[in-house]
């Protein structure tokens, strides 16, 4: 059985390497070997990770079967978007599942975490950026009734990568 809990500071070894999974297992074929590592150096260090859960309106949500964290999804406020979508909004940062559970419902548990939290803290807006080239991320953001407002530049590495940024009024 699935389970979705908050994270906590114990978790965040284990949360390192669920992210670098899917992440890997999502992105590695269409980058440099360098330049995964410094992503994961840079967003997945410890000390990153650490930082994310004591952020100030930070929330994040794991998927927790058989005691193993199979997925998460990480919401926090952010400013990015605030001259196009105003001030009270929530970015759905992250939503990662690893592979072998795809396609589980999994994704659907953690997305209805995110939308449930957003809602109870009265945010207008959801949005996130989701990578130009990751169909079949957009098209599962999509089904939650998601849709394209404008794109930003993503580094990863030394490479500028496309993101779409996608909204959902809430």
């Amino acid at each position: 059985m699935i389970e979705i809990r908050e994270a906590r500071l114990e978790d965040v070894i284990e949360l390192r390497e669920v992210a670098i999974a899917t992440y890997h297992d999502t992105f590695a074929e269409y980058n440099t070997p360098t330049n995964m590592d410094a992503y994961y150096n840079d967003a997945y260090s410890l000390e990153s990770l650490t930082n994310e859960l004591n952020e100030p309106g930070s929330k994040l949500f794991l998927a927790v079967e058989d005691g193993k964290i199979i997925g998460f999804v990480r919401l926090r406020e952010s400013d990015e978007v605030k001259h196009i979508l105003g001030n009270n909004t929530v970015e759905l940062q992250r939503l990662y599942v690893l592979t072998a559970w795809q396609g589980k419902s999994v994704g659907k548990f953690l997305m209805q975490a995110a939308l449930t939290y957003a809602v109870d803290r009265k945010y207008e807006w959801i949005w996130l950026g989701v990578w130009e080239r990751n169909f079949n991320a957009q098209k599962f953001y999509m089904r939650y009734g998601f849709e394209k407002f404008s794109e930003h530049t993503f580094w990863q590495g030394d490479d500028p990568q496309i993101d779409w940024l996608l909204k959902k009024k809430l």
